[in-house]
């Protein structure tokens, strides 16, 4: 009996001084409550203590090199974004796969869709835990008088012309932080090549001095030559021209759904949302970068940090996290909110062929803090020779294992 009681005893002592599993999170702003009620249901189910480690962008992707490069104090648990900026730390040896447990839980019939942004040369890294929307906003109120949303490339151009004759801005973009103008290089480029090409694009495969890149830079063009931007796009942030919109000062932006919260209450009622518009008769695909959690690979709680991925895996979990949120759950038996462009978005992605990140998730990141300030440059003086020639110089440097792919 007493070897029984200090057997007891010294289990009771060890469950008690229990490291916690440590997740760390990315958060943007009135976001801790949620991620820490979710962490609380986890441990109530499964008694496993959480600590969450929580910070805002800059100091997140600081930190991030640090927990998994250095390896100084690194999170059980760690949250970052899919597709090549996983991939970065995946290739480096300092994340734990996740292959058997995903094969074992069956993820593959619930994250099909987006199970590529999260394997790499056949391991996979992280579990895909939220995603937004890409699309076009405009003014209901405003587009009516012209007819309904375009739904081909030419039905767009001759409506922003005539939107451009009433004196009325059709195109609404800020570029003071570059990057919103990759979104309509990405989506041309998708919409023109489709997926799989884009991607080898990014991935340094593609010249950019091919027809087929040079094909979209022309319809670019053709938005550019016709004035239907804002002018002064890079005085503006992105959300400083946002109300344009509801102002009727312009009639379209192209943005992900994280511009919702701008939307004031008594004008959202009028605000709208389409696909970007079908150029050639390819398979549609969408952009929607995607937020994953990972497992470091020097963790000592590899059994507990196993378990909260599935635990983070589930349907009902993540119907839960991301409707607080006001994501999408890339969980194809989650339930979305019913919030009106989360609806959307749910379904433009599961009719979607295939899922982007985006220019700067997609690719390599001393590629794009060279190319997408191009991008943006391109907005202001439209040279396509300039642009791609540019471009092409930047590949080369990026990428110089690649070969140097002709022209088609």
């Amino acid at each position: 009996m007493r070897k029984l009681i200090l057997l007891l005893l010294s289990l009771t002592v060890s469950v008690a001084i229990a490291d916690p599993l440590t997740v760390s999170v990315l958060l943007t702003p009135n976001q801790r409550s949620t991620y820490e009620t979710v962490f609380a249901d986890f441990s109530k189910e499964t008694g496993i203590a959480v600590k969450a480690v929580l910070k805002k962008d800059a100091a997140y992707k600081y930190m991030l090199t640090q927990w998994l490069i250095a390896g100084k104090d690194t999170p059980d648990i760690l949250h970052w974004q899919a597709s090549e900026r996983l991939y970065f730390f995946s290739r480096q040896g300092v994340l734990h796969p996740l292959t058997e447990l995903w094969n074992a839980e069956g993820l593959d019939s619930q994250f099909s869709k987006v199970k590529h942004a999260v394997e790499d040369k056949g391991e996979v890294y992280a579990l895909p835990l939220s995603y937004y929307h890409w699309g076009i906003y405009y003014n209901k109120s405003l587009l009516e008088r012209y007819g309904p949303p375009p739904e081909t490339w030419d039905q767009f151009i001759e409506i922003c012309a005539r939107i451009k004759r009433d004196g009325i801005t059709p195109l609404a973009i800020g570029t003071k932080h570059q990057w919103p103008a990759a979104a309509w290089f990405d989506y041309i480029n998708l919409r023109v090549n489709g997926l799989a090409f884009h991607q080898q694009l990014l991935n340094g495969k593609i010249s950019f001095r091919d027809k087929r890149i040079i094909a979209v830079f022309e319809y670019w063009k053709q938005l550019i030559d016709a004035d239907l931007f804002n002018p002064a796009t890079s005085d503006f942030d992105w959300d400083e021209v946002v109300p344009l919109l509801y102002h009727q000062q312009a009639a379209f932006t192209l943005i992900g759904n994280f511009v919702a919260p701008k939307w004031p209450q008594h004008i959202i009622d009028n605000i709208g949302f389409m696909p970007f518009p079908k150029i050639a008769s390819i398979a549609r695909a969408e952009e929607a970068p995607m937020e994953v959690f990972m497992i470091a690979a020097n963790t000592d709680q590899r059994q507990n940090a196993e378990a909260f991925i599935r635990y983070m895996a589930r349907p009902e979990v993540q119907s839960k996290l991301n409707g607080e949120l006001g994501y999408l759950s890339p969980n194809s038996n989650s339930i979305h909110s019913d919030d009106r462009f989360i609806q959307a978005g749910a379904e433009l992605l599961k009719s979607a062929s295939g899922i982007s990140q985006y220019f700067d998730r997609d690719t390599k990141h001393n590629f794009e803090v060279l190319a997408i300030p191009l991008l943006a440059e391109f907005l202001q003086h439209g040279d396509i020779a300039r642009v791609t020639i540019e471009l092409e110089q930047v590949r080369k440097l990026s990428f110089p294992q690649q070969p140097q792919s002709s022209t088609q």
